[in-house]
This record gives C-alpha cells, sequence and structure tokens, in this order.
C-alpha cells in the first residue's frame, strides 16, 4: 500500500531538482550583470560554457552511468566501492582540468574579468564532483535536497545581496563553488564512514578511466559543442553584443531542464510497454517533447526578449539571437526525447554517438567561421545548425526503430 506513494514522491522530488538548480541561478543574476557591466557578463557566461565542457571531462561518464550501476549494485558496501572509485577518477583527471580550464579562461576573458570568468569556469567545472547521481541512483531525492538544492538556492540568494552590497562579483561564483564542495564533502564522509573500505591504487586509474570512456566520449560528443559558441562570441564580438548573446545563452541552457525533465519522466512509461505499444508510446513521447520545444521556441522568441529587458537591463538579448536560441531549444528537446527515449532503449547508443560527433565536426568550424564572419548571429546560428544537424541524423535512425516496432506481431511482444 505504500509502495505507490513512495514512488510517486520520489518522482516528484526529482522533477523538483532540477526545477531548483535551474532557477535558483536568476535570483542573482540582475546584481551580477548589473555590477560586472556588459564586457564581464560576457566573459562570465563564456566562463561557464568552458567550465561545463570541463565538466564533463572531469565526470567522466560516471552522472550517465553511475545512477545505473550504483542501482544494480548488490549491497551498500559495493555502492560505497563504486563511489570511491569515482572519486578516484574524478579527483584524478581536476588535477589536470582546473589548471587548465584557468588558462583557458583567463585568455578568452576580457580586460579586468579574468578572475570573474575563472570562477565561473571552476563553479561549472566542479559541478562534475557532486554526489547527486549516486543519490539517483539509490532513489533519495531527499538528500539532494538537504545537501545541494537548498543551499545552493539561500547561496544564490546570499550572493545576490553581498555583490549588490559590496560590489564584488567574483562572490556569486565562489558561493557555487562552496556549496558545492561543502555539501559534497559531507555527503562523501557520511556515506564512506558508514561503509569504509580501500581505495583504489594509482596503477588502478588505467583500469577505471577505460571502463567508462565510451560513456564519456559520448557525453563530449553530446554537449561539447553547446560550449563553443559564448567563448567565441567574447573574443569577437564588442561587449555590448557579446553580453545581449550571453544573455540569450543563459535563457536557453536554463531552460533546457524542461525536455531533459520531460524524458527523464516519460521512459518509465515508455519502458514498460512492448512491440508496437511501446513504439506507439515512443511516437506520442516524441510528438509531445517536439511541442515543448516549439513552446519553448516561441517562449525564447516573444517573451525572451521583454523579460531580459525587463529583469536583466544591463544585459538585454535581442529578438534575433533568441529566435535562434528558440530554435536551437526545439532541436534540443527533440534530439534529446529521440535519444533518450527511442534509440538508447533500442541499444543504439553507438549510433548517437557517431550521428552525435558528424554534427559537432561540422558545426564548431562553422560556428567559429560565422561567429567571426557575422558576429553573434552567425555564432547563434552555426549553433542552432549543429543541435539540428544531430536531430536530423537521429531522427532518420529513430524513424527506422519506430518502424520495425509497429511490425512487431503481437505474439513476439508478448
Amino acid at each position: 500500500m505504500t509502495a505507490a506513494p513512495s514512488m510517486k514522491r520520489r518522482l516528484l522530488g526529482f522533477l523538483l531538482i532540477p526545477a531548483i538548480a535551474a532557477l535558483s541561478p536568476l535570483i542573482a543574476l540582475p546584481a551580477v550583470t548589473a555590477i560586472a557591466g556588459p564586457s564581464g557578463w560576457a566573459s562570465a557566461i563564456a566562463g561557464e560554457s568552458i567550465g561545463t565542457f570541463a565538466a564533463i571531462a572531469i565526470g567522466w561518464g560516471w552522472a550517465t552511468v553511475g545512477p545505473a550501476l550504483i542501482s544494480i549494485a548488490g549491497d551498500d558496501d559495493e555502492r560505497a566501492r563504486l563511489y570511491r572509485e569515482s572519486i578516484a577518477v574524478r579527483l584524478s583527471i581536476s588535477v589536470i582540468a582546473l589548471p587548465a580550464l584557468a588558462v583557458i579562461c583567463w585568455f578568452v576573458a576580457s580586460p579586468g574579468s579574468e578572475w570573474l570568468t575563472i570562477l565561473m569556469g571552476m563553479q561549472g567545472a566542479l559541478i562534475a564532483l557532486s554526489f547527486t547521481w549516486f543519490c539517483a541512483g539509490v532513489g533519495d531525492p531527499r538528500t539532494i535536497v538537504i545537501f545541494d538544492a537548498a543551499p545552493r538556492l539561500l547561496a544564490n540568494l546570499a550572493a545576490a545581496g553581498l555583490v549588490l552590497t559590496t560590489g564584488v562579483v567574483v562572490l556569486y561564483p565562489l558561493a557555487g563553488i562552496v556549496v558545492t564542495l561543502v555539501g559534497t564533502s559531507i555527503f562523501t564522509v557520511r556515506l564512506l564512514r558508514r561503509h569504509p573500505g580501500s581505495w583504489p591504487r594509482v596503477r588502478d586509474l588505467p583500469r577505471l578511466l577505460r571502463a567508462n570512456l565510451a560513456v564519456a566520449l559520448n557525453d563530449a560528443g553530446l554537449s561539447g559543442y553547446s560550449s563553443v559558441p559564448a567563448p567565441v562570441v567574447n573574443v569577437t564580438a564588442i561587449p555590448s553584443a557579446a553580453a545581449g548573446y550571453a544573455t540569450a545563452d543563459k535563457m536557453l541552457k536554463l531552460g533546457q531542464f524542461i525536455p531533459m525533465t520531460l524524458a527523464n519522466a516519460l521512459q518509465a512509461w515508455v519502458g514498460e510497454a512492448h512491440g508496437h505499444h511501446r513504439g506507439r508510446r515512443m511516437s506520442m513521447s516524441i510528438g509531445l517533447s517536439a511541442v515543448a520545444g516549439l513552446l519553448g521556441w516561441a517562449g525564447l522568441a516573444l517573451v525572451g526578449p521583454w523579460l531580459t529587458q525587463t529583469y536583466l537591463p544591463a544585459a538585454p538579448a535581442p529578438f534575433d539571437i533568441l529566435f535562434v536560441m528558440g530554435l536551437v531549444f526545439f532541436f534540443f528537446s527533440v534530439r534529446t526525447a529521440v535519444a533518450r527515449l527511442v534509440l538508447f532503449p533500442a541499444g543504439q547508443a553507438s549510433a548517437v554517438m557517431r550521428a552525435t560527433l558528424i554534427a559537432t565536426a561540422a558545426g564548431i568550424p562553422l560556428m567559429i567561421g560565422l561567429g567571426i564572419a557575422w558576429g553573434p548571429i552567425g555564432a547563434a546560428l552555426g549553433y542552432a545548425f549543429t543541435e539540428g544537424a544531430a536531430a536530423l541524423l537521429l531522427t532518420r535512425r529513430c524513424l527506422r526503430v519506430l518502424h520495425d516496432l509497429r511490425h512487431t506481431p503481437a505474439e513476439a511482444a508478448a
């Protein structure tokens, strides 16, 4: 009798957590944009984009494959062993990735915004050390709220006040860094005290790195190109134009939790069906995701200019950039649904990686070239082309999978 309410509470928890994580930065953004100025704001978002890519490298696939490994582990001691292995891998990569990130951010930053850019990059990169994927694996959203989501919300409130009071804008990324490090440290100490064990040795690292190599490369392919446009624009465009692009990029990234959460919520519903029934649910899910993408496109294009002018008057986003970013949002929504709800369950992970790498290889030079030639709108168009190419390549593969499911005999599906 209690299983269904418990499952509903867990689902609600995992739906609310992405919303809190996505919306809490909005609290401090007006203060940050006002104090940092156009060049500082554009540099901050460029640093954040670089940090996001560094987080993919540091995380080494654990956020993707970790929840499944934790969920099927035999007991709590085995889960603790996996967590220790993940710490060893992620900290080892951090030793190389974080100094490299700092150097790149320093060169990308506008003059006078170097430390803000570096700290924004560090804030984004250190998210890879978070424990939240472990809690997802054991179905424990409450711990994420206590040690990450709620402290992050409070930290953004405090940072907004401190930035406005002191004029020290680096307090914003520092607050995020502190939340990640303190929350993760407390969780890690509590877990490993309850389940002590030996740590991986240095000679074990090559084996551990090889184990997640394919997943890490897939994550880099799926998300790497989204980190390119903002730094390109910050280096090539005038501060006011770069600031407008940075705001549009931030609005897009904040909104992307919607299709991600929608896909996560639909996975169980799709997975419980079989044969042509599963194919029908997959088609319906892709339709819902496409509608969400269209609504997001309309929201960014029609409401975005007014919203950013009102809420972030120091760095409003222009209509043309937001219109193109809305197109990116639509393609992202479709790609997310196709990959997570159709191709991954059908064992087509390698096809997803190939398609994404092809789109990335073609799209990154286009983003850079168009960004140099046409400025922010060129970088945005290159971004939309890359996301659209990935969505198109995956949709073609998806249609073949759905065709096969529609022609699965009922007795075979059963």
